[in-house]
């Protein structure tokens, strides 16, 4: 029998013909070679599923598996000796992988191989839906150099492996940044790179303007405790040991760090520079720089846990919240949703309630894993070294500072010169205001689907019904909208607003209401994929998918209050243009808008207001906010102005944040509290 004869028996085996002969799903004959294939393999291959199919000639074996995810798949021999087995599906993305043959793990030839579980090994790269950000693109690209040193500390030579952006080898007069980006347990100073890909991320993000360039440094972070070798985890004892990264941070700190800060072009000062890792890695970047403040200023842990508790851990340097934030910029904690989703959650929303600049990632449908890495530093990247809007990132012997990019989410981070009405109408949000209570009633989250004649395609939205929620009683709904990077997710992921609601319901300080956070990309592919800022016509497009498919699949399907006033619209960034162009609009459908940190999409004021009388009668609130930090303010603050001379009433809130979750989720707590209530209920602004 061929061997393609074979995979067919298989597939059959499996139920692809539709005659299963077992319980397994039918698998779907979409097979194609892996992309980390050695030139001119056919093998592995792997299919939309993420399925693996394996192949391997060993005429003489009796027994052969496919070790792959923690399970072993028994593979099938034909008469030539050629072994075929495939695997379950497999989470997208990056996965190590060798064969079983008689008793022998060996790596799989048809593979390039990668460092990872201790040894050089295969490894298959199964499809994802957002793999455009870490894709080899013609784009500008940075280099990443291999770096021989010897290490007094360890009396050995070693290496580390640097990158550095497109413009190091012609912008010579720029100083940079630097990342030390450490990996995860049984992997080395070449998984980032190999496995991570970490040059392509920043090679697109810098192209797309999304990203400061900065130079990553992957050192290995393989650890024993000082002078001896590194012990076996026994029951019963801690585990890491004590002391355990002590080496490390001694070959960091007194070896790496000012050689790289001697024969690169650095900005060798705290605020420029950041330590982050994955599992190990990020157990490394809490113990090392969370007691090296005077060295790291921005701290990003991926699937490692999280920085511990404000109060007391690390010997309380978080307890004085503006101390600590004086010295550290960011701290950054992510995992997968099938890892430990809510711990990661409730720490960070723990570190924010202490007044700490923390940010929460979640990958969606990974596990421990590359994808999620991957995911995890290209958020990161994005924010790191951005938090500063006083002092450029990267650089120049000229006196003139460096531009900031011109597109830079998260940050938008350019001075802003602060006017006269610029100044925040409400106070900071109460401590523990974003936490999950415990007594009180909470209410329901659903992801739901709709048919969208405007798009063609059937599509999501998620949607908040308040506690108690009834078909016996009629609610009104507020509409979210996201930005530019983000979909139907991105409120919930960035502001929990069925936290902030079931905190306020249960305090008397809001109505109940349904909240809906649909996709405002209308397009049939609606993912935040490749470059999201030539996605501006799906954005206009959602008008049509808001008030032809949204609202009526919302009416159809849940107990709602169907007139204008009853009907609300907000967002954040892109979401607040949206808000603005189409709520402004569409008087006759919405009486109540909220707009935060409103992008340039946002139509000029004239075109938004162009019946001032009518507007001022029939609008019920228009709330406007942006934060001091952030470059997009003059965007709102011309709105503001026009309404202001025509006098239209409006609340105009400029507190001291940037472009970014905390400012959304601050204007959000507030605007909750306005919608669909009487002026006399309105919260009492500042004094």
């Amino acid at each position: 029998m061929k061997p393609q004869g074979l995979v067919w028996l298989i597939l059959l085996s499996i139920g692809l013909s539709g005659r299963a002969q077992t319980d397994a799903p039918a698998a779907k004959d979409d097979f194609r070679p892996s992309p980390l294939n050695q030139p001119g393999r056919q093998y592995p291959q792997v299919n939309s599923e993420g399925r693996v199919l394996a192949q391997i000639s060993a005429p003489q074996a009796q027994n052969v598996f496919l070790d792959i995810g923690g399970v072993k798949y028994p593979m099938t021999k034909n008469e030539e000796g050629v072994w075929t087995g495939m695997s379950a599906p497999q989470d997208e993305g990056f996965h190590y992988y060798q064969l079983i043959i008689d008793g022998a793990a060996v790596p799989d030839p048809g593979t390039l191989y990668f460092y990872g579980a201790s040894r050089w090994g295969s490894g298959v790269e199964t499809p994802a839906h957002d793999q455009d950000f870490y894709a080899l693109k013609d784009v500008p690209h940075g280099q990443v150099r291999q770096h021989i040193y010897f290490s007094k500390i360890t009396n050995s030579f070693r290496r580390c492996f640097v990158y550095t952006p497109p413009d190091y080898e012609t912008n010579l007069s720029a100083r940079y940044p630097v990342l030390y980006l450490q990996h995860g347990g049984g992997e080395d100073e070449t998984g980032w790179s190999n496995q991570g890909r970490v040059n392509l991320i920043m090679d697109n993000l810098l192209a797309e303007g999304r990203a400061v360039p900065f130079l990553i440094v992957m050192e290995n972070g393989t650890w024993t405790a000082p002078g001896q070798p590194r012990p076996r985890r026994e029951e019963g004892r801690p585990w890491p040991p004590p002391g355990w990264a002590d080496t490390f941070e001694k070959v960091l700190l007194q070896e790496v760090i000012p050689m790289i800060d001697r024969q690169y072009r650095t900005r060798a000062e705290q605020p420029y520079r950041a330590m982050a890792g994955l599992s190990m890695g990020g157990m490394q970047t809490n113990v090392i720089a969370m007691r090296n403040l005077d060295v790291f200023s921005h701290i990003g842990i991926f699937s490692g846990g999280t920085v511990g508790d404000p109060a007391a851990a690390h010997g309380g340097v978080m307890a004085n919240a503006e101390e600590f934030n004086k010295k550290v910029k960011l701290i950054f904690e992510s995992c997968g949703s099938k890892e430990n989703p809510d711990v990661i959650r409730n720490h960070v929303e723990q570190l924010k309630a202490a007044g700490i600049n923390a940010v929460c990632y979640i990958s969606p449908n990974t596990a421990h894993e590359w994808q999620t890495w991957r995911r995890s530093f290209y958020q990161f990247a994005q924010l790191v070294f951005q938090t500063d809007s006083k002092s450029p990132a990267v650089s120049a012997a000229s006196s003139e500072p460096a531009a900031p990019p011109s597109r830079r989410p998260g940050g938008f981070g350019q001075p802003v010169a602060l006017e006269a009405d610029d100044k925040p109408v409400f106070d900071e949000p109460p401590a523990g205001f974003n936490q999950k209570r415990d007594g009180i009633p909470r209410g329901r989250l659903e992801m739901i689907e709709y048919d969208s004649k405007t798009v063609g395609t059937r599509r999501k939205m998620l949607v908040y019904t308040p506690p108690n929620y009834s078909s016996e009683r009629k609610y009104p709904v507020l509409y979210l909208l996201h930005g530019i990077g983000g979909d139907e997710t991105e409120w919930q992921r960035f502001a929990s607003p069925d936290v902030l609601m079931d905190n306020l319901l249960a305090d008397g300080r809001a109505v109940p209401m349904i909240l809906v956070m649909p996709n405002g990309r209308a397009q049939p592919n609606d993912r935040a994929e490749g470059n999201v800022f030539s996605h501006a016509p799906a954005f206009e497009r959602f008008e049509q998918d808001l008030l032809n498919d949204v609202i009526p699949a919302i009416e159809s399907r849940y107990s709602v209050q169907t007139g204008r006033e009853h009907r609300a619209l907000a967002g954040l960034s892109m979401g607040g243009g949206q808000t603005l162009n189409f709520g402004l609009k569409h008087l006759d459908k919405f009486a109540w808008l909220g707009a935060f940190s409103a992008a340039p999409n946002t139509k000029q004021p004239a075109e938004l207001v162009p019946d001032p009388d009518k507007t001022r009668t029939q609008l019920k609130l228009l709330y406007l906010a942006c934060g001091s930090q952030d470059g997009l303010l003059p965007i709102s603050r011309r709105l503001h102005y026009y309404l202001k001379e025509r006098n239209i009433p409006h609340i105009w809130h400029v507190d001291s944040h940037g472009h970014d979750p905390t400012e959304w989720q601050n204007n959000l707590y507030w605007f909750l509290q306005h919608v669909f209530r009487s002026p006399a209920d309105f919260p009492k602004p500042k004094s």
